[in-house]
């Protein structure tokens, strides 16, 4: 009865907790929402927040998070000094050098339709992202809604600008003349936007951060900690503050293969130096080869689509590229303009997609186009993991005829010896080696498949009315398949972290067995040697005393030349040789004393009672002798005495 009842509450607490989870996506978000003062997006968060001089603080925390204790501002802020978004609005600093991002802004139609699209600007650097982004997104009726560059700088630390106070005030001069300038521009109202950034560094994150509304700021703010923080997320979120706001979002950790002659290092340093992605030598794969160095790189791509509901949302991507030269086959927005240029009627292809879709082709249903977006990115994560197995799969079978070899106990001459024990020490830190990157690489995706995983039992409920296939795919099903091939990715690195497990304990026990015989040879040779010792300290005292009696009359005149002579010279001799081996040879010096003492110690005792110092002798004999003191039946308990 009372298991019954513990059951019965276990399964109401259970479904008590799968009943808050989220199971269906909001109604709101179907439809436009006129309701809603869309005038915010044209405003910062930092300026709402209000100014100050750290912009990073005050875009990464929570309005209730305590500084104390912060990691996604750490991080976030360690990779951002010494840009600042005063530089970026001047155009100087290494911001306005490098083509890093890429820009689409289209309106939506109501009816269908491709949409208006905002005239198409090229690739950006973080700089001109950055002041393309200033300007207003939507045109809320009154101009002045939009907070313009001037604004923004000339805003005292701490005010808080909030579209009902700024309407309120009269536009400057400066603003007047901006907004006459751009009449034309303005009357553009784009509804999405996509946003391409191929290495998100500190320049990038002061564009992004300087122009996010609060709407986008807190998916925008978990997407950049994700990114440098080498995450592993996918998921729907919801903000719990505020207006209902979807964010879809995946982060996507893996690690890719290159060959160069040096490794390419990360240009994105924080405070200390350190680059954000590592690599890591992994030449000693390459068995038999002696071509290219082999360099294993960390990366990440990054996806978010959010917005408040199925027209009016943003898409950003972050995408490592450090690790590719420059020229064919390194992704980068450059090569996405330039094959624009080459297509006839000049089509550009998206980036966020890898270039599998058209820009002026738009899908605007938002879960359509990230499901699209994330299929796309993960078969690009799953090549490089496939890539990558399948080079430590040939290694191993390159390494196994040698591994072979090198448990052959065959060795005929020394030269060989030496080249087989040097075989043997190299197979065995290669197989360390490759059995630790087996294990790293496959704890590291599991992580990416249990990601997945959990996307696919727990957030794809939000994704069941996309069945209608998108650019000719199903996303869902071809995301499960790719689930599937990394998975059969993890359990390869699995079998081969074995397989190397395997190679080890053979390994291991080859080395014991030969270390044993190398034992018994080292014995029997020591044992030879004794015996040759004995044979030359015996022969020893006889050479010397010949030596000495072949010696001319005239050296040694005090010793006569008989035959008692000579072997009295003998015995002296080999009593020096015996007393030279025990001295300074601790064993002997050790064993003699234990000798002596066992012989001489039975009489002492016999003798303690004749002399009474006897006594003090009996407390050092172990000093002396090497053996432990006995008590006699008289100084012992009466319950350790003997019977009788």
């Amino acid at each position: 009865m009372a298991n019954s009842r513990g059951e019965q509450r276990s399964t109401q607490k259970t479904g008590l907790r799968l009943n808050l989870t989220p199971c269906e996506w909001n109604r709101e978000f179907a439809t436009r929402r006129p309701d809603l003062n869309y005038s915010r997006e044209n405003i910062p968060y930092i300026a709402t927040r209000g100014l100050n001089e750290n912009v990073i603080r005050t875009f990464m925390q929570e309005p209730d998070e305590s500084d104390v204790c912060s990691p996604q501002t750490d991080i976030v802020e360690a990779y951002c000094v010494g840009a600042s978004l005063e530089a970026l609005e001047v155009n100087e600093g290494d911001g306005n050098e490098q083509l890093v991002a890429y820009l689409d802004e289209m309106e939506f139609e109501e009816g269908g339709g491709p949409g208006r699209q905002r005239p198409y600007r090229g690739p950006l650097t973080a700089g001109m992202l950055y002041r393309e982004l200033k300007k207003p997104r939507f045109r809320c009726g009154d101009s002045s809604s939009s907070l313009s560059n001037d604004t923004i700088f000339n805003l005292e630390p701490g005010v808080i600008v909030s579209p009902e106070n700024l309407t309120e005030s009269a536009p400057s001069e400066n603003q007047n003349q901006k907004g006459e300038n751009k009449k034309e521009e303005e009357e553009e109202v784009p509804n999405a936007d996509r946003r391409f950034i191929t290495a998100l560094d500190r320049w990038s994150i002061y564009s992004l951060i300087g122009t996010s509304s609060d709407w986008q700021t807190p998916g925008l703010r978990a997407a950049i900690y994700n990114h440098l923080g080498f995450e592993n997320f996918i998921g729907v979120t919801f903000p719990p503050k505020g207006i209902a706001i979807f964010q879809l979002a995946f982060h996507l950790p893996y690690y890719v293969w290159r060959e160069s002659p040096k490794a390419r290092e990360d240009h994105r340093r924080d405070a200390n130096g350190r680059p954000l992605r590592q690599s890591r030598d992994v030449s000693f794969l390459d068995w038999t080869s002696s071509g290219p160095s082999s360099f294993l790189y960390e990366a990440q791509i990054s996806g978010l689509v959010a917005g408040t509901d199925e027209t009016r949302w943003t898409a950003y991507a972050f995408v490592d590229n450090y690790f590719d030269a420059d020229g064919e086959g390194k992704e980068n927005v450059a090569s996405y303009h330039e094959d624009g240029l080459d297509v006839e009627e000049g089509m550009l292809m998206d980036p966020l997609a890898l270039g599998t879709c058209a820009v002026d082709m738009p899908i605007w249903n938002p879960k359509s186009y990230f499901l699209m977006v994330f299929r796309v990115r993960l078969s690009q994560v799953k090549r490089e993991w496939q890539k990558l197995v399948r080079k430590i799969k040939n290694s191993i079978r390159e390494y196994a005829p040698d591994y072979s070899l090198s448990l052959s106990g065959e060795r005929p001459s020394s030269k060989e010896a030496l080249e087989h024990d040097d075989k043997v020490r190299r197979s065995r830190n290669w197989i360390v080696q490759v059995r630790m990157l087996s294990k790293q690489l496959s704890m590291e995706l599991s992580k990416t498949v249990n990601a997945c995983e959990k996307f696919c039992v727990k957030d794809a409920v939000y994704f069941q009315d996309q069945s209608k296939p998108v650019n000719g795919y199903r996303s869902i099903p071809a995301i499960q398949i790719i689930l599937g091939e990394l998975e059969s990715q993890r359990m390869a690195l699995d079998c081969l972290a074995q397989q190397c497990d395997s190679f080890a304990k053979e390994l291991q026990i080859q080395l014991s067995l030969e270390n044993n015989q190398v034992g018994i040879l080292q014995q029997k040779i020591t044992q030879d040697s004794k015996w040759l010792s004995v044979i030359m300290m015996s022969s020893l005292p006889v050479a010397l005393t010949a030596g000495i009696f072949s010696m001319d009359r005239g050296v040694i005149p005090f010793l006569p030349a008989s035959f008692g002579s000579f072997v009295g010279l003998i015995i002296t001799f080999s009593i020096l040789g015996i007393v030279i081996v025990i001295h300074f040879v601790p064993s002997y010096h050790t064993r003699c004393w234990q000798v002596v003492g066992g012989l001489t110690w039975p009489k002492l005792r016999k003798e303690k009672a004749r002399f009474s110092g006897i006594a003090l002798l009996r407390f050092s004999r172990y000093w002396l002798f090497g053996f432990p003191i006995m008590r006699s039946d008289e100084e012992r308990p009466l319950g350790e005495q003997a019977p009788g």
